[in-house]
């Protein structure tokens, strides 16, 4: 994927640390009452006597295991070891269970800990939003996004939407990601959306998908390629391709059009997931590439290949912009969102009209 730097300003204060040092410094004066059978037991709580954790504390929960050390996390959160040492004693003797095992290098979750760390990252995010929804709304242009961008959306999308999006939000600190994430990843905040290629699987209602563009596959290869000039998927049926991997959109487009003309599945001898590295397997060999077609236009002197002139329409990936059914977006990721449907409306309407011209 080419690197794409986005223009940032200087990091604001980060809401949701702030609120978690607050919250566990405001915590230490108020122990949870723990009886001493209980805490010689070291066993888990029964559900009559269940307590409900403090979110703070939980908050905490998350800054340790993505700090890996105590130490780590208490200098991010402006505090000191020993209190936020104390914080995590008194979660893990109220709840009964380790949290962490302790080590020379660190700490590391346990099978208690990893069953509550999203949950634990999914308030932090809230919190963070909360702070910068009541900062935004009073008129401040600030906050923190990650959004994590398909290279469809890094390419053909982000330069239509980020100079306009800069101007109105100077203040906010954007970063942005590959969607490789786990979609669970969505409901902690990290990222706060993506655009990306809809997944083959049903996603299910804890999802909110908002399908934005359609794109078509391009067949790509060399200058000088010996299949170079083919016209269709037939003069391919013999071609060794190179795909971002064998269950990517951009694959199953390209299968489906080949079982479509009665053809055997395309020969993939090797896959790369990095569009760089993909355009110059294919540059240097007589490897056959399939891309989006928006992308493969966008690059197309970046990367030194050519369309081959396939007869055959090939259906590429369904982008979509994906989020957590119960996220409640701040006012600048609902901007910037927003802006990236826009963009890719006006995609759909301006190809609309070239097929229009074409025909």
């Amino acid at each position: 994927m080419p690197e794409i730097l986005a223009e940032a300003a200087l990091p604001a204060p980060d809401p949701a640390a702030a609120a978690a040092a607050a919250a566990a410094a405001a915590a230490a004066a108020v122990r949870p009452e723990v009886s001493e059978d209980h805490r010689a037991s070291g066993s888990p709580r029964s559900a009559e006597s269940a307590w409900v954790p403090d979110p703070a504390a939980l908050m905490l929960l998350a800054e340790i295991a993505d700090a890996g050390s105590v130490t780590a996390a208490a200098r991010a959160l402006g505090l000191s070891q020993p209190a936020v040492s104390k914080q995590l004693r008194r979660l893990e003797e109220a709840l009964g269970v380790p949290l962490f095992e302790r080590g020379l290098r660190g700490v590391q979750a346990t099978d208690y800990g990893m069953a509550l760390l999203p949950r634990a990252r999914s308030i932090r995010a809230q919190a963070r939003q909360a702070g910068e929804e009541v900062l935004q709304r009073r008129g401040q242009r600030e906050g923190r996004l990650v959004v994590a961008l398909s290279h469809f959306a890094t390419i053909a999308l982000l330069p239509q939407v980020i100079p306009a999006f800069r101007s109105r939000w100077p203040g906010v600190q954007l970063s942005i990601v590959p969607p490789t994430f786990q979609l669970g990843g969505l409901r902690e905040g990290a990222p706060d959306f993506a655009v990306m290629s809809l997944p083959a699987e049903s996603l299910g209602t804890e999802f909110s998908t908002r399908a934005v563009y359609a794109t078509t596959v391009s067949v790509v290869a060399r200058p000088g390629h010996p299949l170079a000039q083919a016209r269709s998927l037939a003069q391919l049926a013999g071609a060794e391709w190179v795909l971002p991997s064998m269950d990517s959109s951009v694959a199953r487009g390209l299968k489906r059009a080949f079982r479509q003309a009665g053809l055997p599945p395309p020969r993939c001898t090797v896959t790369c997931q990095t569009l760089t590295g993909l355009e110059t397997l294919a540059r240097h060999s007589d490897l056959v590439a399939a891309m989006p077609m928006e992308v493969h236009d966008a690059r197309t002197e970046a990367s030194g290949l050519r369309r081959v002139p396939v007869a055959e329409s090939i259906e590429g990936p369904r982008v979509a912009i994906l989020r957590w059914a119960d996220a409640r977006p701040t006012p600048a990721a609902q901007d910037l969102e927003e802006a990236f449907v826009q963009a890719a409306y006006e995609m759909a309407r301006q190809q609309a009209r070239l097929r229009g011209i074409a025909g």
